[in-house]
């Protein structure tokens, strides 16, 4: 009994943990919008420009050298809780050799960074670029490490603790000094205190943790990560291969504007995540029991949902991306509305998945390694005369395409793996209901907007926003979208009668 206690007390239950790692990621996607939103009001369009080709080249330089080595912490510390301290002593020394190679590289040749930037701007902060790549491969693991070990309390504490420095640290240095300098040097600070507190962190749980190094071990944990790290390095290579491509034939003002244009909405993929943490699972019970029929059953249902919540965001921002860049981000970037009507696009493709599926057929990762290297090489050879000829709108075209042709490829070959016929088909009018109801409410407040144009920009976008919302709900239970049942109003009504209940007892 007391040992079953403990185990409650060490390893709370999955909701729990779920509900506090998706609020902390909630926050931190907070952080993440509101950033560039200060950061343009604060600095010029070079500037800016140069800010984000200075992260684009720290966040691409550290996703590639981590090769997924951190991500070995969830697979080792569940099942050898008691080596926690060497399974993190191995990824942080193979953290410092991997980010030691861009340092002495940026330091015995800043003129690298020219390759990728046509401006020369990022050569002046070559060694600081590569101080920052290193320290940021380890302060990551102040959020993975504890989310591996299910301490929910502090990896919670962890991931807003971190993001709430770093958007503290920008936004105070771009205040008080306004330079691209000091915001990097603020950042840095920032992941310099994360890794201390990581470091302390480890010391409390496992003592004197960096005596105990194994180099049989270090191996062994290697030799799980490396062969999933090839697949991640494909996917980091293509989603940034655009922006190195702009980068090295625009200027930084310019590239600034690209930027703005691949504006992410991070609250979808916030949901999007939480969906496909639970369809891996379920996915892979069904595949281990032979379930193919059950498995394309859920495999519809989850697109037909991701679509209600999809479609009507992708509709919304076809109607007023315009007005919120230029809300958010001022007229400066009003040019970056045609750009970001093509990326958001990429908002409806993802809502045909098929991540949980390559999980559970291992043998579909092949051949999907195949098709990303052979899209990766096409978009090479194409991306620089498309840009050439077409400018920055060719750039954004061309990776949505490279995106779409995976899709089609990857999708017609998992089709055939779990048996899909044109039958099956029928299972997804859902996703022709929400695309109806979404194209309806679209059209009402285009109106809505068209009518409003005199008014300020606020009182426009709340005009729009209010006309697409109230469309789309009634259509929403009208039609009995997916996900409907979920939120009816017996539901509703039974959750908020048993809530007031426990709050007056």
């Amino acid at each position: 009994m007391a040992t079953e206690t403990a185990a409650k007390r060490t390893h709370p239950r999955l909701a729990i943990q779920a509900f506090w790692l998706t609020f902390a990621k909630f926050i931190a996607a907070v952080f993440g919008i509101l950033i560039p939103i200060i950061l343009v009001r604060i600095l010029n369009q070079h500037e800016y420009g140069v800010y984000k080709q200075v992260f684009l080249f720290v966040g691409t330089t550290t996703s590639l050298a981590a090769f997924s080595v951190g991500v070995s912490a969830f697979y080792y510390m569940p099942r050898e809780p008691q080596r926690g301290g060497q399974i993190a002593l191995n990824i942080l020394v193979y953290n410092v050799i991997v980010g030691l190679i861009p340092l002495l590289l940026l330091i015995f040749y800043p003129g690298f960074l020219t390759l990728f930037f046509r401006s020369g701007d990022l050569q002046p902060f070559a060694l600081i670029l590569g101080i920052f790549v290193l320290l940021q491969l380890n302060a990551s693991l102040a959020e993975m490490i504890p989310t591996a070990m299910q301490d929910v309390r502090n990896s919670t504490i962890f991931v807003v603790g971190t993001q709430l420095f770093r958007a503290a640290a920008v936004v105070l240095t771009a205040w008080i000094l306004g330079t691209v300098r000091s915001i990097v040097l603020g950042c840095m600070g920032a992941s310099a205190l994360a890794v201390v507190f990581l470091v302390g962190y480890l010391y409390r749980r496992f003592g004197a943790f960096w005596k105990h190094f194994d180099r049989h071990f270090f191996f062994e944990q290697l030799g799980y990560a490396l062969p999933l790290g090839a697949y991640g390095i494909i996917w980091v290579i293509r989603k940034d291969l655009d922006n190195y491509f702009v980068s090295a034939m625009y200027p930084p003002a310019q590239y600034a504007i690209y930027a703005i244009g691949w504006l992410e909405v991070p609250l979808i993929s916030l949901f999007a995540e939480s969906m496909l943490s639970v369809l891996v699972v379920r996915i892979s019970a069904l595949h281990q029991e032979d379930r193919v029929e059950d498995i394309r059953i859920v495999l519809a249902s989850a697109i037909n949902r991701l679509a209600t919540i999809q479609f009507p965001i992708y509709a919304l921002l076809m109607v007023a991306g315009r007005d919120l860049i230029v809300f958010f981000y001022t007229k400066t970037y009003a040019a970056s509305a045609p750009i970001f009507y093509i990326t958001i696009t990429l908002i409806v493709l993802n809502v045909f998945i098929y991540d949980p599926i390559v999980r559970a057929y291992i043998e579909l990762r092949n051949f999907i390694l195949v098709v990303r290297i052979a899209v990766l090489v096409a978009l090479c050879i194409v991306l620089a005369p498309v840009i050439h000829h077409f400018g920055m709108i060719g750039a954004a075209v061309t990776a949505v395409l490279g995106d779409l042709a995976e899709r089609l490829i990857v999708g017609t070959r998992i089709c055939r793996t779990i048996e899909v016929t044109s039958h099956d088909f029928r299972m997804l009018s859902g996703v022709l209901r929400v695309a109806a109801v979404a194209g309806l409410a679209a059209l009402i407040a285009y109106g809505v907007r068209t009518a409003a144009g005199t008014q300020p920009i606020f009182v426009r976008l709340a005009f729009t926003g209010t006309s697409f919302g109230l469309v789309y709900v009634a259509g929403f239970y009208f039609w009995h979208l997916p996900g409907s049942e979920i939120v009816s109003k017996e539901r509703v009504r039974g959750y908020l009668q048993s809530t007031l209940s426990r709050l007056t007892k």
